[in-house]
């Protein structure tokens, strides 16, 4: 079940396995001192079966660059509602999934859906209105990107299961440490970092200041960067 991951700038991945490929928040506005540029530009996109947007913030959305990636890799863009409401004014109906937890539901409240062999749960996590975080299962490999939640603690850890790659912003008070060692991935990937803050962890000087102790297995990888797991 090997699974490549190419980082895309930011928050942003590209997932390839035997079941499927997925952009997640790889088609963005650069913002400074936010975290990396973009590395892609849409039209020049892989082909892939979805690209899935967490929420719609500049710095995870860009829309014509979106839809490019879409039109040149074939895929659907899936995302919250409001991700949706952007991308209609730029693609047709049948080209957008959306991805909604019920509003009556607190978050952490979920939605789960396939595209074609491609299984997502979007979990409404804490990050402004609209923002989900996914569970995406594919060629026997779990993802779980947590985006820009900022409390990991109302997630229920054994309901995810075993997890192969998580990719996770370590913000301060998010609960990123302990969750980390509850979850205890095969591995994780630190995500909306800038090129200055990859220096740091690549020196051992970046995450010791927000998390102690660090677990183990953590990588930070720069835009166009390649992991294979």
């Amino acid at each position: 079940m090997p699974c490549k991951i190419i980082a895309t700038g930011n928050a942003g991945v590209f997932l390839h396995t035997s079941g499927g490929s997925i952009y997640i928040d790889s088609f963005f506005h650069p913002v400074p001192d936010v975290g990396g540029r973009p590395s892609l530009r849409g039209q020049d996109a892989e082909k892939a079966d979805v690209i899935l947007v967490t929420h719609n913030h500049y710095d995870h959305l860009h829309p014509e660059e979106t839809r490019d990636a879409a039109l040149a890799s074939g895929a659907v863009v899936a995302g919250p509602a409001k991700v949706i409401h952007v991308m209609a004014k730029h693609l047709p109906a049948e080209r957008l999934v959306t991805l909604e937890a019920p509003e009556r539901q607190q978050p952490p409240a979920t939605y789960r859906t396939q595209i074609g062999d491609i299984v997502i749960t979007a979990f409404r996590t804490y990050h402004g209105q609209g923002h989900n975080s996914y569970l995406i299962e594919m060629g026997g490999v779990r993802i779980f990107h947590d985006a820009d939640n900022e409390r990991t603690q109302p997630l229920d850890i054994p309901a995810l299961g075993t997890i192969d790659l998580l990719l996770l912003c370590p913000w301060a008070g998010s609960g990123a440490g302990e969750f980390v060692r509850k979850l205890n991935p095969r591995k994780w990937l630190l995500i909306h970092m800038t090129d200055e803050e990859i220096d740091q962890h690549r020196a051992g000087t970046f995450l010791p200041a927000l998390l102690s102790p660090v677990p183990p297995g953590v990588v930070a990888l720069r835009g166009g960067e390649v992991l294979e797991i």
